[in-house]
């Protein structure tokens, strides 16, 4: 019985945050309204971070511990991964006692698992008057790089969204190169990187370096040779190595696993590679997306693939 009625409760959730949404002035995202709007909405409260009303959405969990409904979006840290479609948003840190933070981390996974969207507010500029609003889908999660996954949108994920990735899949080597909007290419995009930044922990994988900024999620097979998004077709790599590796200034055996340089170089110490292999990561890509780099590689090199995997 008590189930039935969280459902039920969640769902009713789910057509006040939409109806919400809808009812604000505008056809396009993101909207824009006042501050003062926006608590009038019963959406936000001025707080950084992640804000839940407990007391409108305690009813929907087990625990009564609430619901996310919206997450301010501050500071010159999202440059890189927030535009129009979608968000990589921090987890929050204050000064409060860890388990406030923590609550409103449990609170935000909770509204993907439900699929209940959130209000996600950003102020365009430094002297705007109102803030521009976007309805936003947990995708994802990452407790390692302490980030989430938004995705803009009017409608849900297809998928309940959870903090990994399962190996066990097929793994999906190519795609069709079909047309899409920018907006579905700049989604497609910030997903690959989150899953890449989540697999591979936040560190280049060549060199060690950990600074988000910095770090490029690399296709193995490349989309312009119909490589596809699957997670295991890619590298973390930091911008330095993503760039040395797409002008094949270094391969990687794939049997094992060990990093090869060209015999006219530049070699390992001039790229700045500190790792002479891949075994130390605890996921690996897929063998055949390697594999497959791995021959182009060599031809490349004019090298056959038993001398290239001789050289250095």
């Amino acid at each position: 019985m008590k189930q039935m009625a969280l459902i039920a409760n969640s769902r009713h959730e789910l057509q006040y945050r939409l109806d919400v949404y809808q009812s604000i002035p505008g056809d396009k995202m993101p909207k824009s309204v006042t501050p003062e709007g926006l608590r009038k909405l019963g959406v936000y409260a001025g707080a950084a971070g992640f804000w839940l009303d407990k007391s409108r959405t305690k009813n929907i969990t087990d625990d009564g511990a609430g619901v996310t409904v919206s997450a301010l979006v501050t500071g010159k840290s999202y440059e890189d991964d927030f535009d129009s479609d979608g968000v990589i948003y921090e987890y929050p840190t204050s000064n409060r006692p860890s388990t406030y933070d923590q609550s409103r981390v449990q609170a935000t996974k909770t509204a993907g698992l439900l699929k209940l969207p959130i209000f996600v507010i950003i102020k365009p500029t430094s002297n705007s008057t109102k803030r521009d609003v976007f309805l936003g889908w947990i995708e994802g999660w990452d407790d390692k790089s302490k980030t989430f996954l938004i995705i803009f949108g009017l409608t849900p994920p297809k998928d309940i969204p959870t903090g990994i990735d399962d190996d066990d899949d097929p793994f999906i080597f190519t795609s069709s190169k079909k047309s899409e909007s920018s907006k579905s290419k700049n989604s497609r995009k910030r997903k690959f990187r989150f899953k890449i930044l989540r697999r591979y922990q936040n560190v280049c994988m060549v060199c060690s370096l950990t600074v988000l900024q910095l770090l490029t999620a690399t296709h193995i097979r490349p989309l312009t040779k119909f490589g596809s998004d699957d997670v295991r077709n890619g590298l973390l790599l930091c911008q330095l190595h993503h760039k040395a590796f797409k002008a094949d200034l270094f391969g990687i055996n794939p049997s094992t696993l060990q990093i090869k340089y060209r015999v006219e170089g530049p070699n390992k110490n001039q790229l700045k590679i500190t790792i002479d292999d891949l075994s130390h990561l605890l996921r690996k890509p897929h063998t055949k997306a390697l594999t497959w780099h791995w021959k182009q590689w060599a031809s490349k090199n004019k090298l056959s693939l038993s001398s290239a995997e001789a050289e250095n």
